[in-house]
């Protein structure tokens, strides 16, 4: 006889979870008194078989209008979000199921340790938090209190394996792993939108281009507005914390009741179910430019492509590692790129190089690193000052923020533009602000992530793969801090914490990332 679990609500989630049981050879009772509910659930489930040819499974499903005294071996509780809901369910779960039956609970962002307090003995008490579609999705963040008991949790996670999904342990502290370093996805995007660094198609646009499946926007439409606010409403009622204080904009949004796909509107307008999201194309290339003549300043796996790249699209490219070879750039360089490490303002070197070069001469440089605004100020020739902003390495971006000085000329603007699409780059206008969009975001994602580890709330391996596997990252974010490079977050951050406040501030152990890092630097002293 197969084993039974039992599982308390049966909206997608749930019906999701008790679909995936059934499959992996458990009879499952859900337990849902909407008719509504059920409805939905069954005409999921049709789909399901037509699509996998299998009708068997839902057979091992059976509905319950309430909760019954039960023999099953596990409870997975997965009401609606609301904590005086689920203490209920778990305060009925304790009576109905006797130990040493196991109680989940599926929160996404609640205490799992407050949830038991309802249950007589708490170390049968975890978190399962599947991800929607659970169908789908690999990942279940397994939450152990520290009253869960030790054979509890390793069952909880054997229940994981055995419905072939990947289980990995998070502490019991808010958001957990996934929509704790996730938030930043989310808060950091709104505040660029507020702050009129871009739309946000073209937003949703870079994001996609250093390869997240859907921009920001797009997903919280997908989700719901209302729904991703209430998370991070839970997360910064229980932290306090400034750098979770959910946006305003999404605020006004919900109440106007513009909530995404469901309502046909959010950030985007929905007819017939879809909208359209800004699609990106390059110019084929014309050819090696003769003309041009291109110094490059920097060292590292950043300045190494872009030197590669550059040398596909211009006869002639000159590069010093350092700041102490700038004599020996070209005297007559038409391009100036500067692409050092990025963890210093670089507004003397800029300044260098614009009292060394006539006005002909266009210099574009890295606007994580400095704020191109006051270097502009400083130059006899700011016109030709155009900012751009590359994270990591080129080849993990295909879109590139480029900033809209007001002192930049259109020539130098549309120059700026052509050189990256002759590498094969797309390139988005954005207002300079600290960390522009990207690098404000993913920096802060990075942060967070450091934090997380930091405070034990799981490993660096297991932030990565959670990431990944619960919310599609293109890489793990502590695995993209190295790439970018500790030092090169730092300055990022810091000077987002200089303009937003303290609490965006970078995390003291970002230095990590450079470890693996240190041997690769030139051998010449770096004069900054």
């Amino acid at each position: 006889m197969a084993e039974k679990i039992v599982v308390v609500g049966g909206g997608t989630m749930g019906a999701g979870i008790a679909l995936v049981a059934a499959k992996a050879g458990f009879d499952v009772e859900i337990v849902e008194p909407d008719q509504g509910a059920r409805d939905r659930a069954a005409a999921a489930y049709e789909r399901d078989a037509q699509r996998s040819g299998d009708s068997s499974s839902s057979r091992r499903i059976v509905w319950k209008y309430a909760l019954e005294r039960s023999d099953a071996v596990l409870a997975i509780e997965a009401v609606p979000e609301r904590f005086h809901l689920k203490r209920e369910v778990f305060a009925q779960l304790d009576e109905a199921l006797p130990a040493p039956a196991l109680l989940a609970t599926n929160t996404s962002s609640f205490s799992v340790a407050e949830l038991a307090d309802e249950v007589a003995d708490p170390r049968r008490v975890v978190g399962m938090h599947f991800f929607n579609p659970p169908q789908r999705m690999q990942l279940v963040e397994v939450v152990a209190t520290e009253r869960t008991g030790d054979a509890e949790l390793e069952s909880a996670l054997l229940f994981v394996e055995r419905l072939g999904k990947r289980g990995i342990i998070a502490a019991d502290t808010p958001g957990f792993i996934v929509n704790r370093v996730a938030r930043p996805y989310y808060l950091q995007s709104l505040r660029a939108l507020e702050l009129g660094v871009a739309s946000a198609p073209e937003l949703d646009a870079l994001a996609r281009g250093v390869g997240f499946r859907m921009g920001p926007f797009e997903l919280m439409d997908l989700i719901g507005l209302d729904v991703n606010l209430a998370t991070s409403d839970s997360v910064f009622e229980r932290t306090l914390a400034g750098r979770f204080e959910p946006v305003e904009l999404q605020r006004r949004m919900v109440a106007q009741g513009r909530l995404g796909r469901k309502t046909g509107a959010g950030f985007y307008e929905y007819r017939d179910g879809n909208a359209e999201r800004l699609e990106l194309t390059v110019p084929p290339s014309a050819g090696i430019d003769e003309e041009e003549v291109v110094g490059l300043i920097g060292y590292g796996g950043r300045a190494d492509e872009l030197a590669e790249m550059l040398a596909q699209s211009y006869r002639v490219v000159a590069r010093v590692e350092t700041d102490d070879r700038l004599a020996e750039l070209p005297a007559d360089a038409t391009i100036l790129i500067d692409a050092s490490d990025g963890a210093a303002d670089r507004s003397e070197v800029l300044a260098q190089l614009d009292a060394s070069y006539g006005a002909e001469c266009v210099i574009i440089a890295d606007a994580y690193a400095s704020d191109l605004t006051a270097c502009a100020a400083r130059l006899r020739h700011s016109e030709r000052l155009a900012g751009y902003g590359v994270l990591g390495l080129l080849s993990s971006q295909a879109t590139i923020e480029l900033v809209d000085l007001e002192t930049a000329s259109d020539d130098t603007l549309e120059l700026a533009q052509d050189i990256f699409a002759g590498i094969g780059r797309a390139s988005i206008l954005v207002e300079d602000v600290p960390g522009l969009f990207l690098g404000r975001t993913v920096g802060s994602i990075v942060n967070e992530a450091m934090i997380a580890v930091a405070e034990d709330v799981a490993s660096a391996e297991d932030v990565d793969e959670a990431m990944m596997l619960g919310a599609n990252y293109p890489i793990g974010p502590v695995a993209w801090g190295r790439e970018i490079g500790g030092a090169r977050l730092r300055r990022i951050l810091k000077r987002l914490a200089d303009a937003d406040g303290e609490g965006y501030a970078p995390h003291r152990s970002l230095w990590v990332l450079d470890m693996e890092e240190a041997a690769e630097a030139p051998s010449e002293e770096v004069t900054q």
